[in-house]
């Protein structure tokens, strides 16, 4: 990230008043400066070497943890805050690993990975994505992100998102359960719900007469997949895993 502007809003979108902030991959710290204005409790995760020395000398007050995100306990740093401009190809990794430990969270992503986590039911961006990142999270979209204000320039654009913590409104007992389902019937999301469970049977570990036994008891049976937010789909797993 070029942008002295960008960095600051992004930090500013952080709304951190002291709390302990985590960065994932903060590089030079051009976002890094603007963050410790706000907070004397700063983690860093850098995996680069020669980087994460630099780090070190020119904000001695942070931690400095040579790693891949992806590698960390979250529970050691126990941070409070997440403001970072992260990797595009392993995103909806770090979005996951951020909702797991439901830490709020200001961050710079593809535009394209915004919309899907801010679409709704019915949208055409609406799919596995939305619906990992809304169980975990309210996400709001605050502004896209011309390619330009990086170097090297990328292809597409980036966009601003925050990401409030939201996984205890759920309804949800088994979220390993649930999230298999919803993967399962994404793979035909245009499809009734009833359509999709039979042809994603394999994948739920039902026989073909079983699932069509099934079909017609399940819940919004006849909506269409991509129409159902995380209530009714919670619904649906509910009422199989209590058959």
């Amino acid at each position: 990230l070029i942008s002295d502007r960008i960095a600051r809003a992004l930090a500013e979108a952080g709304e951190i008043e002291g709390e302990k902030t985590l960065e994932i991959g903060p590089g030079t710290g051009s976002i890094t400066e603007k963050i410790q204005e706000k907070t004397d409790e700063l983690v860093l995760v850098e995996r680069n070497g020669n980087l994460a020395s630099y780090l070190r000398k020119e904000f001695p007050a942070a931690e400095v943890l040579k790693e891949d995100f992806l590698e960390v306990d979250l529970d050691e740093p126990d941070v409070e805050r997440c403001v970072s401009n992260i990797q595009f190809e392993i995103s909806s990794d770090i979005l996951e690993k951020l909702g797991e430990a439901q830490i709020q969270s200001a961050l710079i992503v593809q535009d394209e990975l915004a919309d899907k986590v801010v679409s709704e039911p019915g949208d055409k961006n609406y799919g596995i994505a939305t619906i990992r990142a809304q169980y975990y999270f309210v996400p709001v979209k605050l502004r896209t992100i011309n390619s330009r204000n990086f170097y090297p320039e990328p292809e597409v654009d980036a966009a601003v998102l925050k990401l409030y913590p939201n996984k205890d409104r759920h309804p949800v007992e088994d979220e390993e359960a649930f999230f298999k389902l919803v993967k399962a019937l994404f793979t035909h999301k245009r499809k009734k719900l009833r359509n999709s469970f039979v042809d994603t049977r394999h994948i739920l570990n039902y026989e073909k007469s079983e699932a069509k036994e099934i079909r017609d008891e399940l819940p919004h049976s006849e909506e269409r997949v991509i129409n159902l937010g995380i209530k009714e789909l919670a619904e649906v797993a509910e009422f199989l895993e209590g058959r």
